[in-house]
């Protein structure tokens, strides 16, 4: 005769097992993405960047005939051709983490088991990606908030915050 827990017992074994061949699959994605590489060449191959998994720069390469160029146009090629790998990069892990986000999509989720449990990743939100642009040419975000009521910090004589 089978116990009341027996099937709990049974879909969290399931789930335990799941879980541990989600997490090898995991392992073996970020060792692959780890080793990833995109490159990317501009002004007709006068200038090569090559970066890593992260997106940093590891190789920079100036044709022969970069003397045609200004520093102003090698600086801005050198940037462009930076973010033109950095983006091919993480389309290249996104496709390498792809067959694990499906299996976790499939993995069940605590409140499917236990009907009370808020699932914690709808609570969640992915950070914003970093903009692209220097500062100094950034608009500024109209639904960033402001602090209104903010206190600057001027030392006196009295050792006050001053408004």
């Amino acid at each position: 005769m089978s116990r009341p827990n027996d099937r709990l017992i049974t879909e969290v074994t399931g789930l335990l097992d799941s879980f541990q061949a989600a997490m090898a699959q995991l392992g073996d994605a970020r060792r692959q993405r780890d080793a990833l590489t995109a490159e990317a060449s501009v002004e007709r191959g006068r200038i090569t960047v090559v970066v890593n998994a992260s997106g940093s720069i590891v190789r920079t390469v100036f044709g022969e005939d970069i003397g045609d160029l200004s520093y102003g146009q090698i600086a801005r090629a050198t940037v462009q051709a930076a973010q033109q790998a950095a983006a091919e990069v993480r389309r290249k892990a996104e496709a390498l983490f792809a067959p694990v986000q499906a299996a976790r999509a499939q993995l069940p989720q605590l409140p499917d088991l236990f009907a009370d449990l808020p699932r914690l990743q709808d609570e969640m939100t992915p950070p914003p990606r970093a903009p692209l642009t220097p500062p100094g040419e950034r608009t500024p975000d109209p639904t960033a908030t402001g602090f209104e009521d903010a206190v600057e910090y001027r030392p006196s004589r009295r050792g006050a915050f001053d408004r």
